[in-house]
């Protein structure tokens, strides 16, 4: 991050041995970053995090969970690891999410391993808003 701090995901759930449900930010000595609060953290891998400009987390995997929230495999996070609701994603994705890429204009490609995305067809890619709903001027095709 741009304070030299580290975000880490993936399978793990303990780092040192600290419980750390597949997502933690250590300072730059390695120590855990404890002011990163996660609850429970997420209940399945992470594969991807994507920093936005103003601090905001976004992270996409095989989660269908973060600290009892149910969030299908994307979220956004505030820079203290809350939620943030901002984001809305509906039901969100219907399998793993791999990549995300974030646009100049604010705008989020995903891909994965998903066809359907908050109730709606999309196979594998799909662009969304800043605010997480669908952006329809990206089409795909089948």
């Amino acid at each position: 991050q741009t304070d030299g701090k580290i975000l880490v995901g993936g399978s793990f759930t303990s780092y040192n041995g600290n419980l750390r449900n597949r997502i933690i930010r250590l300072n730059t000595d390695g120590s855990i970053d404890n002011t990163f609060s996660i609850g429970t953290g997420f209940d399945n891998s992470v594969n991807e995090i994507e920093l936005q400009s103003d601090g905001k987390i976004l992270v996409g995997g095989d989660f269908t969970n973060y600290n009892g929230n149910l969030r299908n495999r994307i979220i956004r996070l505030n820079t203290d690891g809350s939620i943030d609701n901002t984001f809305s994603i509906g039901t969100g994705f219907d399998n793993s999410v791999n990549e995300i890429e974030l646009q100049s204009d604010g705008k989020i490609l995903v891909g994965g391993d998903f066809t359907n995305y908050n109730g709606n067809l999309r196979n594998r890619i799909i662009r969304l808003n800043t605010d997480g709903s669908i952006d329809n001027t990206f089409s795909i095709g089948t």
